[in-house]
């Protein structure tokens, strides 16, 4: 591996990581410095959705995210100057995975285990978008659960549900913590997800039955069959998809039962 006093002279990045540590606490490991050195030097401002963001408004994010519990520990490192950015965890159990900050929506879960992943992915598809990429997460298949990695993603969500056991916890944070640990449950443990299903915060029911849908469980239909029945109007719409996607005679049947239930505007 090559020196990182080498590389602060020629990698030419747009921020100072010496200056972010120093007086901001931000902390960017070496790995992550080359995965970003490589990518600035095959960077083309119209080939390339993503550019690196600069000292200043790494800083000036950065800041703005301390006012907010969730994004704490968070540093955002690319934009697409759609105001939407990549964001890196520097601290906690998600530490080196990389997010997606969507202006619209806030959705924290991890799509890549690192920046290196993430970087090598963008350098072989320059021209696509965050959802256009094939990511390491959400896991959607058996076969995940056989990858190198799945049982530091487990050790990865113990460490989420210890969080969660604290106290006064803030609503958002319990919320993202939530969703990162469903994105990262191992496909064996897809019982675990179906829990979540009987949240009375309808962004955590949605996700639930999203991710059951993504992973194409149809264990679940009995237990989707009652979100579309009695959930929130999100798990409603998301969970009558899911029904639709698994294409089983019981699925079929649920579906069949609920078109008596409900107004056809759902079934549309």
């Amino acid at each position: 591996m090559e020196s990182m006093d080498h590389l602060e002279n020629e990698r030419g990045l747009p921020f100072d990581p010496e200056s972010l540590k120093k007086l901001h606490g931000i902390d960017i490991n070496d790995q992550v410095l080359i995965s970003l050195n490589q990518y600035q030097e095959s960077w083309k401002a119209d080939e390339f959705v993503y550019r690196i963001l600069t000292t200043e408004e790494i800083v000036e994010i950065w800041d703005l995210f301390q006012d907010l519990e969730c994004h704490k520990g968070i540093c955002p490192l690319l934009t697409d100057d759609q105001s939407n950015y990549i964001g890196l965890y520097t601290a906690g159990p998600l530490r080196e995975k990389v997010c997606y900050l969507n202006h619209e929506e806030t959705d924290l879960s991890p799509g890549f285990r690192y920046m290196e992943r993430f970087i090598a992915t963008i350098l072989n598809n320059p021209g696509a978008e965050w959802d256009q990429l094939a990511h390491d997460y959400p896991i959607v298949s058996d076969l995940d659960d056989r990858h190198e990695h799945s049982e530091l993603d487990f050790h990865v969500i113990q460490e989420l549900d210890q969080c969660l056991l604290q106290e006064n916890l803030d609503e958002d944070l319990v919320q993202q913590l939530i969703f990162s640990k469903l994105t990262m449950m191992p496909y064996s443990r897809s019982d675990e997800i179906c829990s979540y299903l009987t949240s009375d915060d309808m962004f955590i029911q949605e996700k639930a039955v999203v991710l059951l849908r993504k992973r194409n469980y149809t264990p679940a239909a009995g237990l989707l069959f009652e979100v579309a029945k009695s959930g929130m109007p999100n798990g409603k719409l998301a969970a009558i998809s899911a029904l639709k996607q698994f294409r089983t005679a019981d699925s079929k049947r649920l579906l069949k039962e609920l078109e008596g239930l409900l107004p056809p505007n759902y079934f549309k």
